[in-house]
């Protein structure tokens, strides 16, 4: 491994660059992005799909033995900071010391996404980066392999969804498009397009979940959009005994995810 770039103070434009990239406006501007944690930045290599730049390192951080290791084998320029300075660059309360730098990938739909059978998952207009971390993790869990993120109103680039997704936005296939550009895809691959909504009159353990299905969830304020409820194959819902009158929305989607693994076991 290549002797690290040794810095000790925060105003380094480096690091202020580094620093940067939690904002959005930073990100659209170097087309980079900021992935911190130890289990994120492994799984963001093992995807193959991530051109790292820089990796912070701050060995009195670490929380377990292999972070050297993990470095040593990341393509990427090292710079060392004392724990002063890495605990302002951090976004979390408790940082391991390694944050990662690297180019945005391609997530668009103009790449083949993967449609070979297993359940998909496409979520409209999703505001909330916590919910969509937690959603990509749960549809990993699941067996789920694809989410598409439809006309999202968050940047899926954002580390609180990085840091809630545990690293699955990158070992998923995730894509984002417009909603009107996705369903002609799963139409073509033979998906089933089955949207969960409050108005509808079927309950979600009544419906046929087996085989090639899309759920297709709305957001969290708006629900649906026009065109999911005009152009879904079926509808399903959850029912709600109590006042709420709904779920919040990554646990219904993970209710609806593992009740399509249950019937496809």
């Amino acid at each position: 491994m290549k002797k690290p770039l040794e810095i000790t103070s925060f105003s380094n434009e480096k690091l202020k660059y580094i620093s940067g990239l939690k904002e959005k406006k930073n990100r659209e501007r170097s087309n980079t992005f900021f992935i911190e944690g130890y289990r994120e930045i492994q799984r963001a290599k093992a995807s193959e799909k991530i051109e790292f730049e820089y990796i912070l390192t701050c060995p009195a951080c670490y929380l377990g033995e292999n972070e050297e290791e993990l470095i040593s084998s990341i393509d990427a320029k090292t710079i060392l900071v004392p724990k002063q300075v890495f605990e302002k660059i951090s976004y979390r309360d408790r940082p391991d010391g390694l944050i990662a730098t690297a180019n945005l990938p391609d997530f668009s739909l103009s790449k083949n996404p993967n449609l070979s059978g297993a359940p998909v998952l496409v979520i409209e207009g999703v505001e909330k980066p916590g919910n969509l971390g937690t959603i990509l993790r749960t549809a990993e869990g699941a067996g789920f392999e694809t989410v598409f993120v439809a006309d999202p109103r968050l940047d899926l680039f954002n580390p609180n969804v990085i840091r809630s997704s545990t690293g699955t936005l990158f070992t998923l296939d995730v894509r984002q498009g417009e909603i009107s550009e996705l369903y002609p895809l799963l139409k073509k691959a033979g998906y089933r397009t089955i949207a969960v909504t409050p108005e509808a009159k079927s309950l979600y353990w009544d419906g046929n979940l087996k085989g090639k299905v899309a759920l297709v969830f709305g957001s969290e304020q708006y629900g649906l959009s026009e065109y999911a409820r005009t152009k879904s194959d079926e509808y399903i819902s959850l029912p709600m005994k109590g006042v709420a009158d709904s779920l919040n929305l990554a646990m219904s989607a993970g209710i609806l995810m593992y009740e399509v693994l249950r019937q496809n076991r």
